[in-house]
């Protein structure tokens, strides 16, 4: 009985600043990597985009050049 009244005394009390400040920043850490792999992402997405302009280009200007003048 005590161990429970113990527990939902835990549960209950109100945080201190130390305890506060771990919370917040666990949390800054997992927004970070958040960013971070976002950041990654969208450069790569960039990248894609990036050769299929250059290799759509070049197919373009290819079938251009090939067929004949009318």
């Amino acid at each position: 009985m005590i161990r429970l009244t113990n527990l939902v005394k835990k549960i209950l009390k109100t945080p201190s600043a130390m305890e506060l400040a771990e919370v917040e920043l666990e949390d800054a850490k997992r927004q970070l990597l958040n960013a971070q792999s976002a950041t990654e992402y969208a450069a790569r997405m960039a990248m894609y985009h990036s050769d299929r302009i250059k290799r759509l280009s070049a197919y373009i200007k290819q079938k251009d050049e090939s067929q004949p003048c009318q």
